[in-house]
């Protein structure tokens, strides 16, 4: 699938806004990831390329007065070469606590 075909598909699954990453220099691929965080703030997971590379960014973004939403500071862009390895940490920290206690 070419690149234009991703975007456009991905465009399409998560009602995307052309607007989303104008002051990152980023292209937006896909999103695999929309969920609402709390009443101001969702966790989004994306597949971009910067600079010509290919990254996954989690990242929570945030609402704006006028309603839309916008990339925050608080996130990470990894290589996708390292989400393996980031999945059994994250599989590990979610085994080491009771979940009865996670509230």
């Amino acid at each position: 699938m070419t690149d234009k075909k991703i975007a456009h598909q991905g465009k399409a699954q998560a009602g995307w806004n052309d607007t989303d990453n104008s002051s990152s220099g980023s292209e937006y691929l896909v999103r695999f990831l929309d969920a609402l965080k709390n009443g101001s703030e969702r966790l989004r997971v994306d597949v971009k390329t910067y600079r010509g590379n290919t990254y996954i960014d989690i990242r929570v973004w945030y609402v704006t007065d006028d309603g839309d939403y916008r990339p925050s500071s608080k996130g990470i862009m990894i290589k996708p070469t390292l989400a393996p390895e980031l999945l059994r940490g994250i599989a590990l920290a979610a085994q080491s606590f009771d979940p009865k206690e996670a509230n």
